[in-house]
């Protein structure tokens, strides 16, 4: 068995999203999936940590955000096995703040959007978070570069209504965060970003091991986090076919899951897990359809 590695308990987000870490999302992971509701309310706590205090950002209480599970080794290439949903609106929430305060404090916030490659040392330019290849252009283009969401706003309606639901997700949040923040102040913006940064903080948990990984990725949705039935299966199917076929897979699986919604989606397999099993469900649908219909072999 591969260790479990938990890096340095509990870090703040500036420690997230720094030169340590280098985020990607594997594209058989779920698409972007937070709605308005649980974007807005993420925003809304923070908003209530610090609501009304005068103190400076080191004297308020920290305010945690639950934890990531990655497959990481020495280097900062981190893949996101999960939490992939708080770390992109952070993102969005993070470039949202950053369109509308001051050019220092906007320099300030692109430093944990983006890496400025150094020549001496070798290393690129690089986004510190790379999602999915299907939305990693829109997200890049309207919400990591400085600008961006200027253009997001005045987005095409024919276009806007052409996108998959992920990258709807992630304009109507980025819009909604905008809408918000145009309430608050300008020290109140910048207050907040740097609450954010400083005492926000994740657990980040990393094994080398896509296998153990996924354990752990298991024993959080068993848990009852915010992973679903075929998220779950998407990583058991997809990640055991083998990097050649991955992306044909991935492909396929994402536009049945565009073409039929999420729900309708999910609600697919409980009727392939009834048309195996031939019974009623005894347990749960996710461990009916691992005993009946084996991921394993259904992918072939």
């Amino acid at each position: 068995m591969c260790p479990v590695t938990i890096q340095g308990s509990e870090k703040p987000i500036a420690k997230v999203f720094s030169d340590d870490f280098a985020f990607t999302i594997p594209n058989y992971q779920r698409p972007y999936a937070w709605t308005t509701e649980e974007a807005g309310e993420l925003l809304e706590d923070l908003l209530i940590a610090i609501n009304g205090d005068n103190k400076s950002v080191d004297d308020l209480n920290p305010y945690f955000l639950g934890s990531v599970v990655l497959i990481k080794g020495e280097r900062p290439d981190s893949q996101i096995v999960d939490g992939q949903q708080r770390l992109v609106t952070l993102s969005i929430l993070l470039s949202a703040i950053r369109s509308i305060v001051g050019e220092k404090e906007a320099k300030g916030i692109s430093a944990m959007v983006y890496e400025k490659g150094n020549p001496i040392l070798g290393t690129p330019d690089r986004y510190r978070l790379t999602i999915r290849e299907r939305d990693k252009r829109f997200f890049q283009e309207y919400i990591q570069v400085e600008a961006g969401i200027e253009k997001l706003k005045d987005l095409n309606a024919d276009l806007n209504a052409a996108l998959p639901e992920s990258c709807q997700n992630i304009r109507k949040n980025a819009l909604l965060f905008l809408s918000r923040l145009e309430k608050l102040t300008e020290k109140q913006r910048v207050f907040l970003s740097s609450f954010i940064a400083l005492r926000c903080y994740i657990v980040v948990v990393s094994t080398p091991d896509l296998n153990s990984a996924y354990r752990i990725f298991s024993v959080l949705n068993d848990r009852g986090l915010d992973l679903s039935l075929t998220d779950i299966l998407k990583a058991e199917i997809i990640g055991k076919v083998g990097k050649t076929d991955e992306d044909l897979y991935t492909k396929r699986w994402e536009d049945l899951e565009d073409n039929l919604g999420r729900d309708s989606f999910e609600n697919l397999f409980a009727h392939i897990r009834m048309m195996y099993a031939k019974i009623k469900l005894r347990t749960t649908v996710l461990q009916e359809f691992r005993d009946y219909v084996n991921p394993t072999t259904a992918v072939r």
